[in-house]
């Protein structure tokens, strides 16, 4: 007897669940019908004394999908959210079961044709492909998530430490602002469902509205502009190129403490210059072509090849000094070069065979006579060559030359080797200082 009395209780729990979705269908089946019997999806709802059909716009960024600098066209996924009311479209719902909502297809009812102005794809996806939310008292919601390829004019001047402000443009096509009044739901953007961006950071979203008037028409187009302001992430740019860079550069200081015996120091340099020239042109494909504004990243790379230039430059004057054969130097050269500089470089001069003292020398300047020897010793006499000065034209050539040997030209490679080296060190680190303290401006 309880088995028959349970069994007949879940027959009647059936039977209500069965009955309670078909009256559930029925109630929304009836609803359907009351609303688009006689409704037309292609005529603007007229309410309000026929103004104009207020739509707030709201957008969500889900993700960042892609910045293409060199085509500055931005690639966002969006979900949209519009709003607006339709006084066609109202019901109580005690006559319907107490059904307050209802989702229809996008076919079936009026939506704005909503337009993204600065669009590049030419298409809307998933603007007809979701369905739309009717409430009771004519509120409509229609959201639909979309992927967008946007117009977004890039500044790159502090690459990779840049920071990008796109704009996306929405608005009507097709009804001006006496029909269809576009507004913001928020003045920011919903941020709230966004994906973290290997690339990018998001630092704002924000709304404007705008009222243009354009040649073609006398009527106010209204439209609503979202700012999307991402700053750059540049760990990756500084690991694979400015690191680099440092690197490759840095390799032309050793250019300069290579014997010039090793045959190497031209090579070297020019090695330098190459590998600098291809990280420049990985930077240029990255960047978009612009006379605007030149990239500080860019200047940076000239800069370095510029430095290589200037080493690969004293590396030939290195050579031309060492390999040199004259057996005479001028001596302004070799008190200042092979003197004061040699002791301050730390470079080893040999002895240099010079009979005429400083001060004899400027003594002989005010005295035209020859010079006069005593006992056969020879008292004020530069050696040039095989012979002796003892005409009036030699003694201005004997006074600004010296007689030097292979030693005292390579000591004077060294001397100049170590002064360039010195002044790339010096140049290079200005240079870079000033460069860099460039993308930390406001």
């Amino acid at each position: 007897m309880e088995d028959c009395t349970s069994w007949t209780a879940i027959v009647l729990c059936l039977l209500c669940l069965q009955y309670t979705g078909v009256y559930g269908d029925t109630n929304a089946t009836l609803l359907f019908d009351h609303l688009f019997t006689n409704y037309k999806s292609g005529v603007r709802p007229y309410c309000d004394n026929n103004n104009a059909t207020s739509v707030r716009l709201d957008l969500a960024l889900r993700q960042i999908i892609d910045l293409d600098e060199p085509s500055q066209i931005l690639t966002v996924n969006l979900w949209v959210r519009m709003f607006w009311t339709d006084c066609q479209l109202t019901w109580v719902p005690s006559a319907f079961g107490g059904l307050g909502n209802i989702a229809v297809p996008f076919k079936y009812l009026w939506i704005p044709d909503l337009t993204l102005y600065d669009g590049t794809s030419g298409d809307f996806p998933g603007y007809d492909g979701y369905r739309a939310n009717i409430y009771s008292d004519g509120s409509v919601y229609y959201n639909f998530p979309t992927v967008v390829e946007s117009r977004c004019l890039v500044d790159v001047e502090r690459f990779p430490y840049d920071t990008q402000k796109c704009g996306m443009t929405f608005g009507s096509w097709s009804h001006h602002g006496y029909e269809m009044d576009l507004i913001y739901k928020n003045p920011y953007g919903d941020l709230s469902s966004s994906v973290i961006n290997v690339e990018w950071n998001i630092s704002s979203f924000t709304a404007v509205r705008n009222v243009v008037y354009y040649g073609c028409c006398p009527e106010p187009y209204p439209d609503v502009t979202f700012y999307l302001t991402i700053k750059r992430k540049p760990a990756f740019y500084v690991v694979n190129i400015i690191i680099p860079t440092f690197l490759i550069t840095g390799i032309g200081i050793l250019g300069f403490f290579l014997p010039v015996e090793s045959g190497e120091k031209v090579s070297l340099q020019i090695t330098v210059m190459l590998a600098l020239a291809v990280f420049q042109l990985l930077v240029a494909d990255s960047l978009p072509p612009s006379a605007d504004a030149t990239p500080l990243i860019a200047i940076y790379f000239n800069f370095c090849l510029f430095l290589v230039g200037f080493a690969c430059v004293m590396a030939v004057v290195v050579l031309s000094i060492y390999y040199q054969i004259a057996d005479e130097m001028r001596r302004i050269i070799a008190r200042i070069f092979l003197g004061k500089l040699a002791r301050l470089l730390w470079v080893f001069v040999p002895e240099i065979e010079d009979d005429e003292p400083e001060s004899k020398e400027h003594s002989n300047e005010a005295d035209p006579s020859p010079p006069r020897q005593a006992n056969g010793t020879n008292t004020s006499v530069v050696k040039l060559g095989n012979s002796k000065i003892g005409t009036e034209n030699d003694k201005p050539k004997g006074k600004r030359v010296v007689k030097v040997t292979q030693d005292h030209w390579n000591s004077l490679s060294k001397v100049v080797d170590r002064l360039a080296c010195i002044t790339f060190i010096l140049i290079g680190t200005i240079g870079t200082g000033i460069v860099f303290s460039k993308f930390n401006e406001d």
